[in-house]
């Protein structure tokens, strides 16, 4: 079964003690009584999935947003768990949850705050797209939510619902700096992409594209025509930008598209997103030194192949 296991950002000091113990050692200290694993419980999936599945049951939901910081605590807690739970349980959960906080629209705002900072923030200790989109959509959805309230979470919940890991990449328009457009879509099937989402203002992004184009194994799989890097500014084209382009690899497509980050979550620059031969993405990560590993472990297998 599915689990839940994204990239895991920070420390699980809660990991270094069983489920059980921790729940009646620390339930004093706790907003709430957190819930207790039963020992005969003993796989770690098993002991996650309990903990997850009962976690609000003694949680007063009505009374518990009066302190939000105390709240923001248990919400971590309660988030600490989900890469190690079933997706099922955890999703089965978190509707659950929305739906008793729902009732309330202010404290939905409240919880999909708290979400945010969770699993969708540059600071999250867990970055989980799947496990915040269901907050972010709630609001967006609750008519008692005010529209300047909602703005935020929209944006957030339309971008991340068009590029999620299995989903289609989303199609768009492209202007080379020498003026001729391209789409997604023009890119054959079968070829592998790497959409490369940076801004030339970036510092991390100009240190990621140096990376790239450098990158002796990333060149070799775009030589033997297994993939394509395509990189992409999210602003108006300008006679600056042209100018800067004139440094990038020469073996990859480069445009400037202005209403892509409609399109694709681009939160934290640069963004890249790795795309198979029918253009479903596969991967999306912020992280330039596990995406170089990945490119060397590819070659290797295709040097052993041929």
């Amino acid at each position: 079964m599915k689990t839940i296991r994204n990239t895991i950002l920070g420390g699980i000091t809660f990991l270094c003690t069983s489920l059980g113990g921790y729940a009646q050692s620390e339930e004093q200290s706790t907003f709430f009584p957190y819930p207790t694993v039963p020992e005969n419980l003993e796989t770690l999936t098993e002991r996650s999935n309990f903990f997850i599945d009962n976690f609000w049951k003694r949680c007063n939901l009505k009374s518990a947003f009066s302190s939000k910081q105390k709240m923001q605590q248990a919400f971590n807690d309660y988030a600490t768990f989900m890469p190690y739970a079933d997706a099922e349980i955890v999703h089965k959960s978190i509707d659950n949850l929305i739906k008793e906080v729902g009732k309330n629209p202010k404290n939905l705002v409240a919880l999909a705050e708290m979400a945010e900072g969770a699993f969708y923030a540059d600071t999250a200790r867990i970055v989980c797209d799947e496990c915040y989109l269901p907050f972010a959509k709630a609001v967006v959805e609750n008519r008692k939510v005010p529209k300047a309230e909602k703005a935020r979470f929209e944006y957030q919940a339309n971008s991340l619902s068009q590029s999620q890991v299995g989903m289609t990449a989303p199609d768009f328009e492209w202007t080379a700096p020498d003026g001729s457009k391209g789409r997604l879509s023009d890119i054959p099937a079968g070829m592998y992409v790497l959409l490369f989402f940076n801004d030339p203002d970036c510092d991390e992004c100009e240190l990621a594209r140096v990376r790239l184009a450098a990158d002796y194994n990333l060149n070799d799989l775009i030589d033997r025509q297994l993939l394509k890097v395509v990189s992409i500014y999210p602003g108006e084209m300008t006679d600056e930008w042209v100018d800067r382009t004139s440094v990038y690899n020469k073996k990859w497509i480069v445009g400037a598209a202005p209403e892509v980050d409609e399109m694709y979550d681009m939160r934290n620059p640069p963004v890249i997103y790795y795309l198979n031969g029918k253009h479903e993405i596969l991967s999306k990560t912020f992280d330039i030194d596990s995406l170089l590993e990945a490119f060397r472990v590819v070659k290797n297998k295709m040097d052993h192949i041929q």
